[in-house]
């Protein structure tokens, strides 16, 4: 999965720079594409960097839906 975006502003904060960007396209593989077209979150399994640790890690499994997993909460 690509996306391809444009650099709207840089910020330069500290000794890091930071980039906010508009995504202007999306490739992805087939293979990586639910039954409905879309990216299957667990078919694509995105990996994170933790740049504070310098270590990777994985997606974990699904916690609930957006907006009423927190329903439930009493």
């Amino acid at each position: 999965m690509t996306l391809e975006c444009k650099l709207l502003h840089t910020f330069e904060i500290g000794l890091h720079t930071q980039f906010i960007g508009e995504i202007i396209d999306v490739k992805v593989d087939e293979a990586v594409l639910n039954n409905d077209g879309m990216p299957d979150i667990q078919k694509v399994n995105p990996i994170i960097y933790a740049s504070s640790c310098q270590t990777y890690h994985a997606i974990g499994d699904k916690l609930g839906d957006a907006f009423s997993i927190g329903n439930d909460i009493k």
